[in-house]
């Protein structure tokens, strides 16, 4: 029988060795539900609650080996690509990069770029166009606290109306949350795999705001921004199930521009 890692032939040398490494034995990894990675035909966008360096090396590794050295493209702070062991690292993962943080190593301000939302999007919205999957971490930054997630970022539910791509949800968690109530630094990991979420009515609703030619273009802005929302708050309230966390925050707040909106265009006013 071929094993996963057998399966890694036509990665350079080095990666296999990483991925042989840090997988010595799957003794850092236990998965749950994993029948829908297995499934769910590429491209796909994969989420993660984010908590420390440690679990984005495991899941980086875990994704090329069972993904038969499939890459996703991760979404990755700037500052990571531009030191020399981090770089060499997410060299392996093919990451997207965003420059919204300043980095606290001085030196490296030299090499930031202007934070472009935009271009962040628009090459997440390449990559799935080509195939490729994508790995986007929603909390935008490490989150140490053990009961609460972070607030989604926009973003991703964005991506998701624009691409029409199917979102997979994967909790993080740690047998260290679970027993002691605390994020630890290095600790076997555990992925619990959801199931696919779409968007297909949401998704046409975003398409035909762009064409409204009742609106001001600011209006349909504020339009799509809140369906973004609202997709952002579903996928968030699923990997808060999933990682064993709580998602403290309500649903988005309808505007009147939006109620008008979705009591002509839909049945009901779907969307409030």
């Amino acid at each position: 029988m071929t094993s996963d890692t057998d399966s890694l032939g036509h990665l350079d040398p080095q990666t296999r060795l990483l991925v042989k490494i840090i997988n010595f034995g799957g003794r850092f990894i236990r998965t749950e539900n994993d029948i829908s990675f297995r499934t769910t035909p590429d491209p796909v966008i994969f989420v993660f609650n984010h908590n420390n360096y440690w679990e984005t090396l495991l899941v980086g590794s875990y994704f090329l080996t069972h993904r038969k050295g499939k890459k996703l493209a991760f979404i990755s702070d700037w500052m990571f690509g531009r030191l020399p062991l981090f770089a060499w690292l997410l060299k392996r993962i093919d990451p997207i990069y965003t420059y919204r943080k300043t980095p606290r190593l001085a030196f490296l301000n030299k090499h930031r770029q202007k934070a472009d939302g935009r271009a962040v999007c628009q090459a997440c919205l390449e990559r799935l166009q080509h195939g490729q999957s994508l790995g986007i971490f929603p909390e935008g930054t490490r989150n140490h606290d053990p009961n609460q997630l972070k607030r989604g970022r926009n973003g991703v539910g964005e991506i998701a109306l624009r691409s029409g791509v199917p979102i997979l949800p994967v909790g993080i968690d740690f047998p260290q949350r679970i027993n002691r109530d605390r994020i630890p630094r290095f600790s076997p990991i555990i992925l619990r795999f959801g199931s696919p979420l779409t968007f297909p009515d949401e998704g046409e609703a975003y398409r035909n705001i762009s064409r409204e030619v009742r609106f001001t273009s600011r209006e349909r802005q504020r339009l799509q921004v809140f369906l973004s929302a609202q997709v952002t708050h579903r996928i968030m309230l699923e990997l808060a199930r999933l990682s064993g966390k709580a998602y403290p925050f309500a649903p988005p707040r309808s505007s009147a521009l939006a109620q008008v909106y979705w009591q002509n265009h839909t049945e009901k006013g779907a969307f409030l």
